[in-house]
């Protein structure tokens, strides 16, 4: 599954519905990318999230 609700990926992911926004807010998430809301709901791509987090970490390596 590529996208679930906002409840279903903090409850996967052990992140808070606080700091996914907060990285939308912040542009580390861009909508249409990691995250995109339909019908009022807040929906994470889990492919694109999975991505991010292993390019930080990649980056965060060469350091």
């Amino acid at each position: 599954m590529k996208w679930v609700k906002l409840p279903k990926y903090c409850e996967l992911s052990g992140d808070t519905a606080n700091a996914v926004h907060a990285r939308r807010k912040k542009g580390l998430w861009l909508d249409g990318v990691h995250c995109q809301v339909r019908n009022n709901n807040l929906w994470i791509n889990i492919e694109a999230v999975e991505k991010w987090v292993e390019n930080g970490l990649l980056s965060s390596r060469k350091a």
